[in-house]
Order: structure tokens, then sequence, then C-alpha cells
């Protein structure tokens, strides 16, 4: 009998221990659900709002009367007198000045045409076998009294092979004269006109602002070689040119 009563009072402990425990379990679960359901912080931030002051707008002052003045009449204020702004002035026109024409300009020493061109023409042989020479001039003021003529010397020709030929150009004008040499030439040809230069030469001639002038040119090409089957010395032309200034 004492040994059920035992186990009855240990069944009843048992019990009531497990009783306790499991209301301190809920209890606990029920404090940790409370403590998640809060909010994380529970800091209160207050923005305080400062209202913006309205602009105050000046109020015209009175201006205090003076001695002996009414009160209520105003006093006559006097604009002090502007400050004159300058007008700009407008700018001064540029004028350009035209340039004279190259031919009105006088050129160094005075001489207002120089270089101006004064004439140029052409005299040519006839040998009759397809070789000639031709001579053409041209004649330019150089100074107050004085004029240059200048002549070149050319050979027209079909097949032709010379060697250079020493002092075998002779040029004359009205007593003066110069000899040059002529350059080598090899040219294959029976249907084209070949024109090769042979020589050139200035004269100086006086001839005053005014004047008029006959000048005798003369031009030889001393050769003497053979072309067609004809043999030919020296070919030569020229004639009379007139200057005027």
């Amino acid at each position: 009998m004492k040994g059920k009563i035992t186990a009855v009072l240990f069944i009843l402990v048992f019990l009531l221990v497990v009783a306790v425990v499991f209301t301190f379990l809920t209890s606990l679960d029920r404090r940790r659900e409370a403590e998640a359901a809060q909010p994380a912080g529970n800091e209160v931030v207050v923005t305080e709002n400062t209202p913006t002051p309205a602009p105050v707008t000046p109020q015209p002052q009175q201006a205090a009367a003076l001695p002996g003045e009414a009160q209520g009449q105003s006093t006559p204020v006097t604009a002090a007198p502007a400050t004159p702004v300058p007008t700009p002035r407008p700018a001064a026109a540029v004028m350009e000045t035209p340039m004279p024409a190259a031919d009105a300009m006088p050129a160094p020493g005075g001489v207002a045409d120089m270089g101006k061109l004064l004439g140029s023409g052409s005299f040519s042989s006839h040998t009759g076998a397809h070789i000639d020479i031709r001579a053409d001039w041209e004649a330019r003021v150089s100074g107050d009294t004085d004029i240059s003529v200048r002549v070149t010397v050319y050979l027209n020709s079909y097949s032709i092979y010379v060697n250079a030929l020493p002092n075998c150009v002779n040029i004359g004008l009205n007593g003066q004269y110069v000899s040059l040499d002529s350059p080598a030439i090899s040219y294959d040809s029976n249907t084209a006109l070949l024109t090769t230069e042979l020589g050139s030469q200035s004269f100086t001639v006086q001839l005053p602002a005014g004047g008029s002038r006959d000048l005798d040119l003369q031009a030889e090409w001393h050769w003497g070689g053979t072309y067609g089957g004809e043999y030919i010395p020296v070919i030569e032309c020229g004639g009379t040119l007139t200057v005027s200034r």
C-alpha cells in the first residue's frame, strides 16, 4: 500500500513539473511574438517646419518738412543733372586710292614706259629643201633714249642629225654682230616638222621717245651639211624692221 501511494505522489509531482515547464515555455513564446510585432525603432523624429518670413517691402519715407513749411505740403525735389553720355562718332571712312596700272607706273630711273612692247615680227629663209631658219624679233623700251631688240633664231626641219657647232649662228642688227654656238640635233621624222632654237641675243639701239627708226636684221646658220641630197653651206634670212616710240 505504501508503495502505491509513493507511486501516485511521484506521478503527481511529475505532472506538476510538466505543467510548470509547459506554462513557462508558452509565456516565453508569447513574449517573443510581442517583441517581434513592435516597430524596429522607437525613436520619433520631429521635423520642425520654420515658416519663411514674407518679404518686407520698404515703405517710402516721407521727407521731413523744412522749417517754415506747412505740414502736408510736399517739398519740391530738384533732380540732379544727368551726366551726358558721349555719342560715339562714326569711324572715318577710309578712301582707297586705286593703284595705277602697271603700264602707267614709272619704273626705276624715271622711265614711265619701261619694258613697253614697241613691236615684233619674223623673217624666214626659203631654201626649197624643207630645211629653213627663222629669226623672230621683239622691241621694248629700255631707257629714256634706248630700246632693246631681242632676236631669236630657230631651225625648222624634218629628219636631221647634226653635232653642236661653235660660232655658227651669226646675228647682225644695224651694224652690231654676234656669233653663237648651235646645239646638237637628232631627229627622225619625215612627216612632222621640228622647230629647234639655235640661239638668242639682245641688242640696244638708241631711239628717244616720239622717234621712229628702221633697223636692218640679218641671221645666218653656217651648217655646211647635206640635206635631201643637196649640199647647203649656210642658211640665211633677214630684212628691215621699223620701230616707233
